[in-house]
């Protein structure tokens, strides 16, 4: 299989890498994303729209890389991949040109990242729903102007686009441990008018579960960027600290923790571009989620890896505030729980093998 990336892909990872280098957050400059059309990545073309997962990959590697502080993958990729699933390409459009961001509220109390375990509930009234719940660890909803919130119309699960300064909805913003953007959302019985159903009526689930696969796939990407930067400041501080007259990079012993870090990372890349594929050609849901959870539980290993043995072969500095890779490890032990630890994705991916193999299985004859 061709690896090589077209022009096209490397303008796009040579752009965001001089973005990243700068020391940027993405909030900030949420209208230069837009002009230099980032935010239209994976959108349909008839709105502008270019690329896919794989460019998804190449961006979020370098915003890793960079430290980027962004909510790209919450406000871009997951809630663009519902969005364009379902087909709304009047809310799509906006968050193309950078007019509208987009937040999605699906996790609850006590759900444990499971998208199914919803307790919200949407009741119709004439033509409105009433909706009412909790949402907790909504990622950059403070900066969001409509929420994507999971409610049950029934027995199903359906998307609502609620706005933001909707009334009786409330967010409660906290700041994540690594300068991200968190927050929990309530709602008491907020009005919104049957428009606002994303999708067919209880189809939320199915949609949800495309998003969260989608981000969970950019995340293994800014992993990729966290882990491969931590590395490069590990050897190149093994280079520089002297111990007994001579480099410790020269002690045979610290070489192999460094070549295992790099076998490490180098598994976590294949199993990001996996990943990036597998959206990219995968039309079964449950193949799709086995690859995915495969890629999440690798990328998470990896990088505790190769963070914990950062930290171990800069000695303290690598836990001054003044030094880049405790940051850097900081980001990728949030990256390991967000949207699913390994746990999580290794149950996910137990169950995705077993519904393919049931699936396969011919049916007994009685």
């Amino acid at each position: 299989m061709d690896f090589t990336l077209s022009p096209e892909q490397l303008l796009i990872k040579d752009s965001v890498a001089r973005f990243a280098a700068g020391g940027h957050t993405g909030g900030e400059h949420w209208p230069t994303f837009a002009e230099l059309g980032w935010l239209a990545i994976g959108a349909p073309e008839e709105l502008g729209g270019f690329g896919g997962p794989l460019e998804t990959l190449l961006l979020m590697e370098q915003f890793g890389r960079g430290l980027v502080v962004s909510p790209y993958a919450s406000q871009v990729v997951l809630a663009g991949s519902i969005l364009r699933a379902a087909e709304r390409t009047d809310l799509l459009q906006r968050v193309v040109e950078g007019e509208e961001r987009i937040a999605v509220a699906y996790e609850e109390p006590h759900a444990r990242y499971d998208p199914a375990r919803v307790a919200t509930t949407a009741v119709r009234e004439g033509d409105d729903y009433v909706i009412t719940g909790t949402k907790v660890r909504v990622l950059d909803c403070s900066t969001a102007d409509t929420l994507l919130t999971s409610a049950r119309t029934g027995d199903e699960i359906t998307l609502f686009a609620i706005p933001a300064n909707a009334p009786n909805l409330v967010r409660e913003r906290y700041p994540a441990e690594d300068g991200h953007d968190a927050g929990t959302v309530r709602l008491d019985g907020v009005r919104v008018a049957g428009s606002t159903v994303i999708g067919p009526l209880g189809d939320g689930l199915a949609l949800l579960e495309l998003g969260l696969d989608h981000a969970t796939a950019a995340l293994c990407a800014e992993g990729l960027g966290l882990m491969s930067t931590m590395l490069e400041a590990t050897v190149e501080y093994t280079k520089q600290r002297q111990q007994f007259g001579v480099p410790i990079g020269s002690f045979q012993a610290l070489q192999h923790r460094m070549a295992e870090m790099f076998i490490e990372l180098e598994l976590a890349r294949s199993m990001a571009y996996l990943a990036a594929m597998t959206l990219g050609e995968e039309r079964d849901p449950i193949a799709r989620r086995r690859g995915i959870s495969a890629a999440k539980v690798q990328v998470a290993k990896s990088g505790r890896f190769v963070g914990q043995n950062a930290i171990q072969l800069h000695g303290g500095i690598g836990m001054s505030e003044e030094y880049k890779v405790g940051h850097y490890f900081k980001r990728m032990t949030i990256v390991e729980r967000l949207l699913g630890d390994v746990d999580f994705h290794l149950g996910r991916y137990l169950a995705a093998r077993r519904m393919k193999a049931e699936a396969q299985t011919p049916a007994a004859v009685g």
